[in-house]
Protein backbone atom coordinates (compact mmCIF):
# COMPACT_ATOMS: atom_id res chain seq x y z
CA UNK A 1 0.00 0.00 0.00
CA UNK A 2 1.61 3.26 -1.06
CA UNK A 3 1.72 6.01 1.77
CA UNK A 4 -0.62 7.88 0.24
CA UNK A 5 -3.51 5.43 -0.08
CA UNK A 6 -2.40 4.18 3.87
CA UNK A 7 -2.59 8.06 5.01
CA UNK A 8 -6.44 8.21 3.01
CA UNK A 9 -7.39 4.91 4.52
CA UNK A 10 -6.26 6.35 8.20
CA UNK A 11 -7.86 9.65 7.42
CA UNK A 12 -11.13 8.10 6.46
CA UNK A 13 -10.89 5.92 9.37
CA UNK A 14 -10.67 8.85 12.30
CA UNK A 15 -13.90 10.30 10.08
CA UNK A 16 -15.72 7.39 10.77
CA UNK A 17 -14.70 7.26 14.26
CA UNK A 18 -16.43 10.77 14.49
CA UNK A 19 -19.49 9.87 13.12
CA UNK A 20 -20.06 6.66 14.99
CA UNK A 21 -19.37 8.83 18.75
CA UNK A 22 -23.11 8.30 19.36
CA UNK A 23 -23.30 4.94 18.81
CA UNK A 24 -19.76 4.38 20.98
CA UNK A 25 -21.38 3.00 24.10
CA UNK A 26 -23.64 0.71 22.28
CA UNK A 27 -20.51 -0.88 19.94
CA UNK A 28 -18.36 -1.18 23.02
CA UNK A 29 -21.46 -3.15 25.04
CA UNK A 30 -20.61 -6.63 24.94
CA UNK A 31 -23.94 -7.57 25.76
CA UNK A 32 -25.84 -6.54 22.20
CA UNK A 33 -25.79 -7.94 19.06
CA UNK A 34 -27.61 -5.42 16.70
CA UNK A 35 -27.53 -1.32 16.77
CA UNK A 36 -30.18 -0.15 14.11
CA UNK A 37 -31.22 3.45 13.37
CA UNK A 38 -34.59 3.55 11.13
CA UNK A 39 -34.95 7.13 11.29
CA UNK A 40 -33.42 10.09 12.89
CA UNK A 41 -33.22 10.79 16.39
CA UNK A 42 -33.81 7.04 17.85
CA UNK A 43 -31.61 3.77 18.05
CA UNK A 44 -32.57 0.25 18.96
CA UNK A 45 -30.42 -2.27 20.33
CA UNK A 46 -30.80 -5.78 20.96
CA UNK A 47 -29.22 -7.73 23.74
CA UNK A 48 -30.21 -10.68 25.70
CA UNK A 49 -33.85 -8.98 26.49
CA UNK A 50 -34.69 -8.38 23.22
CA UNK A 51 -35.40 -5.12 21.48
CA UNK A 52 -34.60 -1.83 23.51
CA UNK A 53 -35.36 1.82 21.52
CA UNK A 54 -33.38 4.39 22.75
CA UNK A 55 -33.33 8.41 21.85
CA UNK A 56 -30.63 9.73 20.23
CA UNK A 57 -30.76 13.58 19.53
CA UNK A 58 -27.64 13.99 17.83
CA UNK A 59 -28.76 11.79 14.38
CA UNK A 60 -30.38 14.39 13.06
CA UNK A 61 -30.37 13.48 9.35
CA UNK A 62 -27.84 15.53 8.25
CA UNK A 63 -25.50 13.55 10.70
CA UNK A 64 -26.93 10.62 9.55
CA UNK A 65 -26.09 11.28 6.11
CA UNK A 66 -22.28 12.06 7.20
CA UNK A 67 -22.08 8.57 9.02
CA UNK A 68 -23.48 7.02 5.86
CA UNK A 69 -20.90 8.47 3.57
CA UNK A 70 -18.50 7.59 5.76
CA UNK A 71 -19.52 4.24 6.72
CA UNK A 72 -19.66 3.33 2.52
CA UNK A 73 -16.28 5.11 1.92
CA UNK A 74 -14.62 2.72 4.67
CA UNK A 75 -14.76 -0.25 2.49
CA UNK A 76 -14.29 2.54 -0.93
CA UNK A 77 -17.78 2.50 -1.88
CA UNK A 78 -20.11 5.16 -3.32
CA UNK A 79 -24.03 5.93 -1.57
CA UNK A 80 -26.72 8.20 -2.66
CA UNK A 81 -29.81 8.26 -4.71
CA UNK A 82 -28.34 6.33 -7.45
CA UNK A 83 -26.39 3.76 -5.53
CA UNK A 84 -28.81 3.69 -2.33
CA UNK A 85 -27.69 0.33 -0.61
CA UNK A 86 -24.71 -0.39 0.39
CA UNK A 87 -23.47 -3.35 2.45
CA UNK A 88 -19.90 -2.01 4.32
CA UNK A 89 -18.14 -2.64 7.39
CA UNK A 90 -17.17 -0.46 9.96
CA UNK A 91 -13.23 0.01 12.17
CA UNK A 92 -14.27 -2.76 14.39
CA UNK A 93 -15.46 -4.99 11.78
CA UNK A 94 -18.47 -4.87 12.53
CA UNK A 95 -20.84 -5.49 9.41
CA UNK A 96 -23.11 -2.65 8.22
CA UNK A 97 -26.01 -2.57 6.22
CA UNK A 98 -27.20 1.08 4.88
CA UNK A 99 -30.25 2.35 2.71
CA UNK A 100 -30.65 6.39 1.63
CA UNK A 101 -33.59 7.67 -0.11
CA UNK A 102 -34.94 6.99 -2.55
CA UNK A 103 -34.81 3.01 -1.09
CA UNK A 104 -36.03 4.29 2.20
CA UNK A 105 -38.95 7.60 2.60
CA UNK A 106 -37.75 10.57 2.02
CA UNK A 107 -36.06 12.29 5.64
CA UNK A 108 -34.94 9.05 6.82
CA UNK A 109 -31.68 6.59 6.75
CA UNK A 110 -31.22 2.79 7.61
CA UNK A 111 -28.47 1.97 9.56
CA UNK A 112 -27.80 -2.02 10.55
CA UNK A 113 -24.63 -2.54 12.52
CA UNK A 114 -24.23 -6.27 13.45
CA UNK A 115 -21.62 -6.61 15.76
CA UNK A 116 -19.38 -10.11 15.12
CA UNK A 117 -19.58 -12.80 17.97
CA UNK A 118 -16.71 -13.26 20.35
CA UNK A 119 -18.61 -16.33 21.97
CA UNK A 120 -16.92 -19.77 20.87
CA UNK A 121 -18.49 -23.18 23.06
CA UNK A 122 -17.19 -26.45 22.73
CA UNK A 123 -19.09 -29.41 22.49
CA UNK A 124 -19.07 -30.04 26.06
CA UNK A 125 -19.83 -26.31 26.37
CA UNK A 126 -23.57 -27.25 24.90
CA UNK A 127 -23.78 -30.26 26.85
CA UNK A 128 -23.27 -28.38 30.19
CA UNK A 129 -25.66 -25.99 29.16
CA UNK A 130 -28.39 -28.50 28.56
CA UNK A 131 -28.63 -27.10 24.83
CA UNK A 132 -28.97 -30.65 23.17
CA UNK A 133 -32.21 -31.35 25.60
CA UNK A 134 -33.65 -29.30 23.52
CA UNK A 135 -33.47 -31.16 20.10
CA UNK A 136 -36.10 -32.68 18.45
CA UNK A 137 -36.16 -34.83 15.31
CA UNK A 138 -38.45 -33.98 13.13
CA UNK A 139 -40.98 -35.62 11.69
CA UNK A 140 -44.28 -34.89 10.09
CA UNK A 141 -46.77 -34.39 13.35
CA UNK A 142 -47.99 -31.39 13.69
CA UNK A 143 -47.24 -28.93 16.04
CA UNK A 144 -49.87 -27.55 18.72
CA UNK A 145 -50.30 -24.22 17.08
CA UNK A 146 -51.22 -26.61 14.18
CA UNK A 147 -53.43 -28.44 15.51
CA UNK A 148 -55.66 -25.35 17.18
CA UNK A 149 -55.31 -23.87 13.40
CA UNK A 150 -56.69 -26.95 12.19
CA UNK A 151 -59.85 -27.02 14.64
CA UNK A 152 -60.62 -23.12 14.61
CA UNK A 153 -60.73 -23.72 10.28
CA UNK A 154 -63.13 -26.36 10.53
CA UNK A 155 -65.05 -24.19 13.55
CA UNK A 156 -64.95 -21.98 11.20
CA UNK A 157 -63.88 -19.20 13.70
CA UNK A 158 -61.62 -16.90 10.93
CA UNK A 159 -60.92 -14.25 13.15
CA UNK A 160 -59.03 -16.37 15.74
CA UNK A 161 -57.93 -18.33 12.87
CA UNK A 162 -56.08 -15.44 11.20
CA UNK A 163 -54.93 -14.16 14.65
CA UNK A 164 -53.61 -16.92 15.62
CA UNK A 165 -51.68 -17.68 12.22
CA UNK A 166 -50.34 -14.43 12.78
CA UNK A 167 -48.78 -15.24 16.48
CA UNK A 168 -47.79 -18.51 15.40
CA UNK A 169 -45.36 -16.91 12.62
CA UNK A 170 -47.36 -18.86 9.32
CA UNK A 171 -46.15 -17.35 5.98
CA UNK A 172 -49.54 -15.59 4.56
CA UNK A 173 -50.47 -15.16 0.85
CA UNK A 174 -53.83 -13.42 0.37
CA UNK A 175 -54.94 -14.10 -3.20
CA UNK A 176 -58.00 -12.00 -5.03
CA UNK A 177 -58.99 -9.88 -7.81
CA UNK A 178 -57.98 -5.75 -8.03
CA UNK A 179 -60.01 -4.23 -5.49
CA UNK A 180 -60.91 -7.17 -3.83
CA UNK A 181 -59.43 -5.82 -0.52
CA UNK A 182 -56.39 -7.53 -0.40
CA UNK A 183 -53.86 -4.56 0.88
CA UNK A 184 -57.24 -3.73 3.35
CA UNK A 185 -57.06 -7.54 4.68
CA UNK A 186 -53.01 -7.22 5.12
CA UNK A 187 -52.95 -4.50 7.00
CA UNK A 188 -55.53 -5.61 9.82
CA UNK A 189 -53.36 -8.92 9.55
CA UNK A 190 -49.89 -6.83 9.87
CA UNK A 191 -51.71 -4.80 13.38
CA UNK A 192 -51.88 -8.19 15.01
CA UNK A 193 -47.98 -8.77 15.08
CA UNK A 194 -46.23 -8.59 18.48
CA UNK A 195 -45.35 -5.13 19.13
CA UNK A 196 -42.30 -5.74 19.92
CA UNK A 197 -41.02 -7.43 16.51
CA UNK A 198 -38.48 -5.54 14.10
CA UNK A 199 -40.66 -5.56 10.74
CA UNK A 200 -39.42 -4.48 6.98
CA UNK A 201 -41.43 -3.62 4.22
CA UNK A 202 -40.84 -3.87 0.66
CA UNK A 203 -43.41 -1.83 -1.26
CA UNK A 204 -43.31 0.16 -4.49
CA UNK A 205 -45.58 3.02 -2.57
CA UNK A 206 -45.48 3.16 1.11
CA UNK A 207 -49.54 2.29 1.43
CA UNK A 208 -48.86 -0.81 4.39
CA UNK A 209 -49.81 0.67 7.82
CA UNK A 210 -46.94 -0.04 10.33
CA UNK A 211 -47.88 0.50 13.80
CA UNK A 212 -44.70 -0.78 14.89
CA UNK A 213 -41.69 1.33 16.14
CA UNK A 214 -39.39 -0.93 15.05
CA UNK A 215 -39.61 -0.57 10.82
CA UNK A 216 -38.28 -0.33 8.09
CA UNK A 217 -39.77 0.46 4.58
CA UNK A 218 -37.95 -0.23 1.97
CA UNK A 219 -39.18 1.31 -1.59
CA UNK A 220 -38.64 0.74 -5.12
CA UNK A 221 -39.75 2.35 -8.56
CA UNK A 222 -42.62 0.04 -10.42
CA UNK A 223 -40.73 -1.41 -13.78
CA UNK A 224 -37.36 0.59 -13.29
CA UNK A 225 -38.53 4.06 -13.84
CA UNK A 226 -36.64 6.02 -10.67
CA UNK A 227 -33.26 7.10 -10.04
CA UNK A 228 -31.88 4.42 -8.38
CA UNK A 229 -31.67 1.08 -10.35
CA UNK A 230 -33.17 -1.17 -7.77
CA UNK A 231 -36.12 -3.65 -7.48
CA UNK A 232 -37.62 -5.74 -4.93
CA UNK A 233 -35.17 -8.67 -5.80
CA UNK A 234 -32.38 -6.16 -4.53
CA UNK A 235 -34.44 -4.87 -1.36
CA UNK A 236 -35.24 -9.06 -0.54
CA UNK A 237 -31.41 -9.37 -0.90
CA UNK A 238 -30.88 -5.79 1.81
CA UNK A 239 -33.14 -7.65 3.77
CA UNK A 240 -31.15 -10.33 5.28
CA UNK A 241 -28.63 -8.33 6.12
CA UNK A 242 -30.89 -5.94 8.17
CA UNK A 243 -31.91 -8.39 10.95
CA UNK A 244 -35.70 -8.84 10.34
CA UNK A 245 -38.27 -10.54 12.87
CA UNK A 246 -40.82 -10.73 9.79
CA UNK A 247 -40.51 -9.32 5.64
CA UNK A 248 -43.57 -8.00 4.69
CA UNK A 249 -43.92 -7.67 0.86
CA UNK A 250 -46.44 -5.50 -0.84
CA UNK A 251 -46.97 -8.04 -3.31
CA UNK A 252 -45.59 -10.51 -5.00
CA UNK A 253 -45.20 -10.12 -8.96
CA UNK A 254 -43.02 -11.38 -11.71
CA UNK A 255 -38.99 -11.83 -11.17
CA UNK A 256 -39.49 -11.63 -7.66
CA UNK A 257 -41.19 -15.02 -6.36
CA UNK A 258 -38.37 -17.33 -6.12
CA UNK A 259 -36.07 -14.96 -3.97
CA UNK A 260 -39.16 -14.15 -1.84
CA UNK A 261 -39.82 -17.94 -0.87
CA UNK A 262 -35.69 -18.60 -0.18
CA UNK A 263 -35.75 -15.44 2.34
CA UNK A 264 -39.19 -16.20 4.17
CA UNK A 265 -38.16 -20.05 4.01
CA UNK A 266 -34.14 -19.19 5.06
CA UNK A 267 -35.06 -18.15 9.35
CA UNK A 268 -37.15 -15.16 8.40
CA UNK A 269 -41.53 -16.82 8.99
CA UNK A 270 -44.44 -14.90 9.58
CA UNK A 271 -44.03 -13.04 6.45
CA UNK A 272 -47.37 -11.71 4.85
CA UNK A 273 -48.14 -10.78 1.00
CA UNK A 274 -50.68 -10.43 -1.62
CA UNK A 275 -51.13 -11.82 -5.53
CA UNK A 276 -53.25 -11.55 -8.08
CA UNK A 277 -55.79 -14.72 -8.31
CA UNK A 278 -59.65 -15.45 -8.09
CA UNK A 279 -59.51 -18.49 -5.45
CA UNK A 280 -56.92 -20.03 -3.36
CA UNK A 281 -56.18 -23.23 -5.78
CA UNK A 282 -55.45 -20.39 -8.52
CA UNK A 283 -53.35 -18.27 -6.51
CA UNK A 284 -50.93 -22.31 -5.97
CA UNK A 285 -51.09 -21.95 -9.88
CA UNK A 286 -50.45 -18.06 -10.09
CA UNK A 287 -47.52 -18.83 -7.47
CA UNK A 288 -45.79 -21.77 -9.84
CA UNK A 289 -46.10 -19.05 -13.08
CA UNK A 290 -43.98 -16.33 -10.71
CA UNK A 291 -41.66 -18.90 -9.72
CA UNK A 292 -40.79 -19.91 -13.13
CA UNK A 293 -40.79 -16.54 -14.25
CA UNK A 294 -37.80 -15.52 -11.68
Amino acid sequence: MSQLASIERDGGSLVLERYLEPLAPYLADKNLTEIVVNRPGEIFVEGPGGWTRHEAPALTHAYLSHLATAAAGHTRQDIGPEHPVVSTSLIGEERCQIVVPPAVPAGTISLTIRKPSTLTLTLDAFQQAKLFDEVRVTGNELRPDEHRLLALKEAGAWHEFLDLAVRARRNILISGATGSGKTTLSKALIAAIPAHERLITIEDTAELVIPHQNCVRLLYAKDGQGVARIGPRELLESCLRMRPDRILLQELRDGTAFFYFRNVNSGHPGSITTVHADSARLAFEQLTLLVKES
